[in-house]
């Protein structure tokens, strides 16, 4: 058995199934991401994007997984602002071929200078045949293998400074640098459901 159809039983066995989750607007702005895992020879890949730089944006430059604000104008649930969102950000239409099979516990910053959010992660299969085309919101695209996370786990940091204080968060090292804050939060709950 190859290491993406283990942890394709893993998580049809430990993840929650995915539920479309209700737009509550008035309750709290809400978002949804989608991790997106291929099959690579066997092998297990996660989707990570790196965020354009956009002034005005808490996460410019970030790390992370396609995803955004839910709209209630487009979305009818949470899992539509996922599938939204990633189509938008890098073309991917998760249901032409793909498969969204799950989703991981609700998060929200934990930075009070952020505003206020909920976000819900999804977990999609991508599908065999794939062209990733990323928009304006997006500087670059790659696959990081499941494996390498697993292995190097949190080994790296990221550090902001704030006048002579230098703060630093738990981070995944990868080749476009540390993936930290939430998504690194996503990532961990993610791993926690692997042997």
């Amino acid at each position: 058995m190859t290491e993406y159809e283990l942890i394709r039983r893993q998580l049809a066995a430990r993840l929650s199934p995915p539920q479309g989750g209700r737009l509550e607007p008035e309750r709290i702005p809400q978002a949804a991401v989608t991790l997106i895992l291929r099959d690579q020879a066997g092998a297990a890949e996660a989707l990570i994007i790196k965020r354009a730089e956009r002034p005005g944006d808490h996460w410019s430059g970030h790390l992370a997984l396609p995803g955004g604000r839910a709209e209630q104008a487009k979305d009818t649930d949470l899992l539509a602002t996922a599938a939204r969102e990633t189509y938008e950000e890098v073309g991917l239409d998760l249901h032409q071929g793909g498969e969204f099979i799950g989703q991981l516990p609700l998060l929200a910053p934990s930075t009070p200078s952020l505003p206020p959010l909920e976000i819900t992660p999804f977990v999609a299969l991508a599908p065999t045949e794939l062209a990733l085309r990323p928009n304006h919101e997006v500087a670059a695209v790659f696959w990081l293998p499941v494996a390498h996370l697993k292995l190097a786990g949190l080994s790296s940091e990221y550090r902001l400074q704030f006048g002579s204080v230098v703060k630093k968060w738990p981070a995944y090292p990868s080749a476009g640098g540390p993936i930290w804050g939430l998504t690194e939060r996503i990532l961990t709950n993610f791993l926690s459901l692997l042997d």
